[in-house]
């Protein structure tokens, strides 16, 4: 099974994929420029001594060998793989971190395949890495459609079924039952590892969370679970409620249900997400709030719907927006970002330069980054001098 693509959005151009993608093909070409007899696994003269070789194993091997492929056929599966997972796992976690997330993951990898290696084969190709990838995709993205070509059928299929259809039907099976050149171990471990670092940064937040990352599909599982086990002890969520014990007063007050056309404007902007539509989104967003001031969007939605209303400069709605994300979500680099482009809107458009620097304030401790700090600074002297201007556009970007 070949998988051709997602249908997985992407919130930003994943450079740091691109470029290891780059590097590999790069590095294969050097490699198999033979001005010698080549080595049995395709490799020019003195290429051999960056494998990962048990027998004269060297530590700057666990980094190499993740660049080395034996042949064309080898490096095109290796980047195709990398391709589709790779690009939205660089997405969520941001470049540097997935740089050291892709090596990371090539050097554990690396290590099972040693510790696992009987007759000590040298070891060579990004698989392990890859593998890492796909791991860290299951945890964050089960339910993304992966587009697959077997053999003349082309289909879709979740990419839960097709990473663990990948790991049980060709890892597992060929570990235990096949004698061949394939480093399964390198790729199970692999897999064991991505998939534990993502479930761990999605406990810990430390990646946006979204409706569909497989923590979030295990909590509701749970939750189903536990009321099916009240129902199967007779409770009737149609019964009449119990009254309260003694002792405890029940305090009447109206209940509160959504009202059918908010549902149905709340409905209209997320289905335009779904479908990539921003502008026509925003426009029902527009619509939305005009009747329902208080409406919000579950989820990144609003954070979405924000993001194109200030593209569309539409200023007073974008902070509106913004400022629903803020009430609704905890601290972290994203609600940093979120101030950032907030305390630019009061100060450059909105004449609120009081608001602007409160949240240039709040975020500047957190700041690590030297030209974003030298910036958000510039910008609270200008407020405290009364002089604000420019265009918001260039921080933003």
């Amino acid at each position: 099974m070949i998988p051709l693509g997602t249908d997985a959005p992407q919130r930003r151009t994943p450079l740091m994929n691109y470029f290891l993608i780059t590097t590999c093909v790069v590095i294969y070409l050097i490699s198999h420029r033979a001005t010698s007899p080549a080595h049995p696994y395709g490799l020019a003269h003195g290429w051999a001594r960056f494998m990962l070789n048990p027998r004269h194993l060297q530590l700057v091997q666990f980094i190499t060998y993740i660049f080395l492929h034996a042949n064309f056929m080898h490096i095109l599966g290796n980047m195709i793989f990398l391709w589709v997972f790779g690009n939205q796992v660089n997405d969520r976690l941001g470049h540097l971190a997935y740089l050291f997330f892709f090596l990371a993951g090539g050097i554990l990898a690396g290590c099972g395949q040693v510790l696992s290696s009987v007759h000590g084969n040298p070891t060579l190709g990004a698989s392990g890495s890859i593998a890492a990838v796909a791991g860290l995709f299951l945890a964050l993205c089960p339910l993304v459609n992966i587009r697959v070509w077997f053999f003349v059928v082309v289909f879709d299929v979740a990419s839960f079924w097709f990473v663990l259809a990948q790991i049980f039907l060709f890892d597992v099976y060929g570990a235990f039952t096949r004698s061949d050149d394939v480093a399964h171990w390198a790729h199970l471990t692999g897999y064991l590892t991505g998939f534990i670092v993502g479930m761990v940064i999605l406990f810990l937040r430390l990646v946006p969370r979204d409706h569909y990352d497989l923590l979030s599909l295990l909590n509701r599982a749970r939750r189903r679970s536990a009321y099916r086990q009240m129902v199967s002890r007779g409770y009737n969520p149609f019964d009449k409620p119990a009254p309260p014990p003694p002792g405890v007063t029940k305090i009447a007050g109206p209940v509160t249900v959504a009202d059918p056309a908010m549902t149905q404007l709340s409905s209209r902007v997320q289905q335009h997400r779904r479908e990539h539509d921003m502008p026509a989104a925003a426009a029902a967003y527009r619509e939305l709030t005009a009747k329902f001031p208080a409406a919000r969007l579950p989820g990144d939605a609003q954070l979405d719907v924000a993001n194109q209303l200030m593209v569309e400069k539409d200023f007073k709605l974008a902070a509106e927006a913004y400022e629903s994300v803020l009430s609704s979500s905890s601290s972290g680099a994203r609600n940093d970002e979120i101030k950032q482009i907030l305390g630019l809107i009061y100060a450059r458009y909105l004449g609120n330069p009081q608001r602007a620097l409160e949240l240039f304030e709040s975020i500047l401790d957190h700041i690590h980054d030297p030209q974003r700090r030298a910036f958000v600074q510039d910008e609270i002297s200008a407020i405290k001098s009364g002089n604000q201007g420019g265009s918001p556009d260039k921080a933003i970007t």
